[in-house]
């Protein structure tokens, strides 16, 4: 017996498969780019449908947890920067430059795991089947 995930699957790929054989200004495209991505959505509920809560738990631990590493990466005020603020030179402009970087590094991937995120913990848990 062929699962609708299955069914999904095979479905999803077959596009995929009409999709690249079109050429970039078909009329066409459009049409099967849309149906696939709503196939895609409803494989992916399923998908989510069937997971375990104890995995959808660590998985959000995990990715918790690599936030707080990049967190970590970022360099906090100093003493100068708390207390003596700004007086000849800017104490911070070592920090505020490494940060930056930082940031401009690690944006993609914080905005992947936010999102990630808030789709896990908006995934309800199922009551058993």
């Amino acid at each position: 017996m062929v699962s609708e995930i299955d069914e999904l699957l095979t479905t999803i790929s077959a596009l995929s498969d009409r999709i690249d054989a079109l050429g970039g200004d078909d009329p066409d495209r459009l049409d099967l780019e849309q149906r696939r991505d709503e196939l895609r959505l409803r494989a992916r509920a399923l998908a989510d449908a069937g997971r375990h809560p104890a995995s959808i738990a660590a998985e959000i631990e995990m990715l918790e947890n690599r936030l707080l590493e990049i967190d970590q990466l970022f360099i906090t005020k100093g003493y100068s920067e708390k207390h003596l603020h700004h007086t000849i030179q800017d104490p911070g402009a070592y920090s505020h430059t490494i940060n930056r970087l930082l940031e401009a590094e690690h944006q993609n991937e914080i905005t992947e795991i936010r999102e990630r995120l808030d789709h896990l913990r908006s995934i309800e848990p199922t009551t058993g089947a």
